[in-house]
């Protein structure tokens, strides 16, 4: 099975909250000529407008009824273990898809309560492989990564010079852990930037010019990083939030980017742009299973 068409039933209902899900859906409904119906909320909205302005949003209960299919993402938002539940009752194919390494059970779960669906889709022989060891009574299905492709052929046609080293751009890569530092009132990502910025004379940066972008999940507000930005912008020439919507050309305009667990690294690291986790020490380990990421902790 290489393509939607060739396990799914239309009408297609389609629902996404976060941006990771629906990213790999969207690529894939690219190609799919069978009747959608979507409901996107969240970061995901954003994202489907922009790719499938024609196809209007409704409500789960309004796409749902009278489709043979869902296909739902797996982020923290309750609306997709919502449709999910809502199929079930229905009698109608339940698809989900698994966009990244982590918490994979936990992605099913509300209230205690487990609703799994019937089918999980995949993008990568590393998810595949550990969705079957967690669900072996639930048929799994790896579909190609036309997203990363995608991303991965965007960035390198963008790119204008080769990376340079030493680095003079860098982009740091943010994203909502969800985690707090035992002890103290702040979240980890805070402190995975605040190592990185400290640690900047382990890395080969420039030293006549050194440009760092923060480029914000979509998730995030816009002031949320504003006290790191501040603190630190004495270390480096410009130290600024990105602008760009796609992030194909940040890492395009990149010659190192960092960051913690999010998808972004391995856009980068695909494209062939040095790329870095840093998580500090004494803190979760990057779920990532990319040996090619260099990880901050580990240099002296």
């Amino acid at each position: 099975m290489t393509k939607l068409e060739d396990f799914v039933e239309h009408p297609l209902a389609v629902v996404c909250h976060d941006a990771g899900s629906a990213n790999l859906i969207i690529e894939w409904l690219k190609d799919y000529k069978g009747i959608i119906k979507a409901c996107m909320m969240g970061p995901a909205k954003s994202i489907w407008k922009k790719h499938f302005p024609d196809i209007k949003l409704s409500s789960v209960d309004n796409i749902i009824n009278d489709s043979k299919t869902l296909l739902s993402g797996t982020g923290w938002g309750d609306i997709e273990y919502s449709a999910r539940i809502k199929a079930k009752k229905l009698g109608i194919k339940n698809i989900a898809v698994i966009d990244h390494w982590v918490n994979y059970r936990e992605r099913f779960i509300r209230n205690k309560c487990e609703v799994l669906p019937e089918i999980i889709v995949v993008s990568d022989k590393y998810a595949y492989n550990q969705a079957q060891i967690l669900f072996p009574s639930i048929s799994i299905i790896e579909l190609p990564n036309n997203y990363l492709q995608t991303q991965t052929k965007l960035a390198s046609a963008k790119r204008v010079r080769a990376c340079k080293d030493p680095f003079e751009n860098i982009l740091i890569i943010a994203e909502p852990l969800r985690v707090k530092k035992s002890g103290k009132d702040t979240y980890l990502e805070f402190d995975a930037i605040e190592f990185f910025m400290r640690s900047l004379n382990k890395i080969n940066v420039s030293k006549n010019y050194a440009h760092i972008i923060l480029r914000l999940h979509p998730s995030e507000n816009t002031e949320k990083y504003d006290h790191i930005l501040e603190k630190y912008q004495h270390l480096v020439t410009k130290i600024n939030i990105s602008n760009h919507t796609d992030l194909y050309s940040d890492v395009a305009w990149a010659d190192l980017v960092v960051g913690m667990n999010s998808y972004a690294l391995v856009v980068s690291l695909s494209a062939n742009v040095p790329t870095m986790c840093i998580l500090p020490p004494f803190s979760i380990d990057c779920v990532l299973p990319y040996k090619e990421i260099v990880h901050l902790k580990n240099k002296n």
